[in-house]
């Protein structure tokens, strides 16, 4: 199941993917290498309806001060999980994603080059992310945060959740259709935390998009997801309406480069309750 594009040429090996193997063709995408595994695909995915939307936030004013130290990223992680089950808010399905401290950090002038040694910590962040039934949640919502500083004390604190009720199944598009609208830019699903263009891909996911806390948004609906790297070097995700009826509507709009996906919706009739 090895997806190899480079240069002008295109290898899609689909052998026990699921999908109906393509023929070897030249589809000509100059910008974008992808070297990864195409993932077996259902016939059906679910889709979400939004039921309700969940913001909380707290935060401590002095969270961008220098500490004499900051808890490490196993004891974060304990003191997130447990700062969220005494506040009841750990929801069954999300996972930690990350754990970063946020650090002053000094330029040595003679080398050019940072001087770690001499970094003083502010705080240490733990974030979560969503799976729905073991599939990824991506883009800016469904997410928690929460930061701390010296001796555990909590610093931040914001959690964006939606609850959601599944309504029926829809068919998505073949993966080598994603890959060249993700090449030509049409369908890419536009995301806060993510900018710019993906140039490598090493991985490549069926998950659901979630739009930023406040949006109007109805439904959830699959996506592909590529991960990679862009020209600098730099991690960069993109994610391709995986629906072709929400991509259809999209591009009969006259959305050429992005979308905003759920302003659309598919019409109940057509899915397979």
């Amino acid at each position: 199941m090895l997806v190899i594009l480079a240069g002008f040429t295109s290898l899609i090996d689909f052998h026990n993917s699921g999908l109906k193997e393509p023929p070897i063709a030249d589809l000509g995408y100059e910008n974008l290498f992808i070297e990864a595994h195409a993932p077996d695909v259902l016939d059906k995915y679910p889709v979400y309806k939004v039921l309700n939307e969940s913001v909380l936030h707290e935060e401590n004013f002095n969270r961008f001060r220098i500490r004499s130290s900051v808890p490490d990223e196993k004891e974060a992680k304990e003191l997130a999980n447990a700062y969220l089950i005494s506040i009841d808010e750990l929801p069954y399905d999300s996972y930690i994603d990350r754990v970063e401290t946020v650090q002053i950090e000094y330029l040595n002038h003679e080398t050019g080059s940072l001087d770690l040694e001499r970094a003083e910590p502010m705080f240490v962040e733990v974030s979560y992310s969503r799976l729905i039934d073991g599939y990824p949640v991506v883009g800016p919502g469904d997410s928690i945060t929460v930061c701390f500083g010296d001796d555990g004390e909590v610093l931040y604190f914001f959690k964006n959740w939606r609850e959601l009720e599944r309504s029926g199944d829809v068919a998505i598009v073949p993966v080598e259709v994603a890959i060249k609208r993700l090449n030509d830019g049409n369908g890419v699903l536009s995301s806060a935390n993510v900018s710019g263009s993906i140039t490598y891909v090493d991985e490549i996911q069926v998950g659901y998009f979630s739009d930023i806390s406040g949006a109007d948004q109805e439904f959830y609906y699959p996506v592909w997801v590529f991960r990679g790297i862009d020209n600098c070097g730099n991690p960069a995700e993109k994610y391709v309406s995986a629906t072709e009826e929400i991509y259809q509507q999209a591009v009969g709009m006259g959305s050429e480069c992005s979308m905003e996906p759920f302003s659309y919706s598919i019409d109940e009739d057509e899915l397979i309750v």
